[in-house]
């Protein structure tokens, strides 16, 4: 109590749980309501939507997220990009939209 410690919000997780299922209509919602939560990212591991997306091979959400301008060179908590995740987890079709986005 009184620590100011917050485990993220309630759109935070359903954005990310979203992402990870490939719910695009959700992910868009969210994004309507909230814009900002593009730039969110998970409390630990530092995971971007499009990290966990790329991670899980959700094409059409990376593709989304690429297009609102997220940043495709973002590191996560173990210097990770979304390249590097997509590539790890042979999400093949993830790796090639990644590399056109630079």
């Amino acid at each position: 109590m009184g620590q100011g410690l917050s485990c993220g919000t309630s759109d935070e997780h359903e954005l990310f749980t979203a992402v990870q299922c490939g719910d695009l209509e959700t992910v868009k919602a969210l994004f309507e309501r909230n814009p900002s939560l593009v730039h969110h990212c998970t409390v630990y591991d530092r995971q971007s939507a499009l990290h966990i997306a790329a991670a899980n091979g959700q094409i059409e959400v990376v593709s989304m997220l690429l297009d609102k301008s997220v940043k495709p060179d973002l590191l996560n908590r173990y210097k990770q990009t979304p390249l590097m995740l997509a590539a790890m987890h042979g999400k093949i079709s993830c790796v090639q939209k990644l590399i056109e986005a630079g």
